[in-house]
């Protein structure tokens, strides 16, 4: 017997439903944040290789200017 069925015994026939509908709400708030937490790394992976990219093209603008024999050879614009 649960402390519940002595407090409110005319809700002892509901309450296997309202169990099952906090079970039920447990798991949906579960997903919702693993999901969550799943958008947010792959996010935070997608904005680290842009940033790696960005430095790497950075890189290569300042090798070029550095340079000279490769700066004649590509041009400017």
């Amino acid at each position: 017997m649960n402390v519940h069925e002595y407090e409110f015994p005319q809700y002892a026939d509901v309450e296997p439903l309202i169990r099952q509908a906090r079970l039920e709400r447990s798991v949906y708030l579960a997903e919702m944040f693993a999901t969550l937490v799943e958008r947010a790394v792959r996010g935070f992976k997608a904005l680290g290789v842009r940033m790696a990219d960005g430095l790497e093209a950075e890189r290569d603008r300042r090798a070029i200017e550095a340079d000279v024999f490769l700066r004649r050879s590509v041009g400017r614009y």
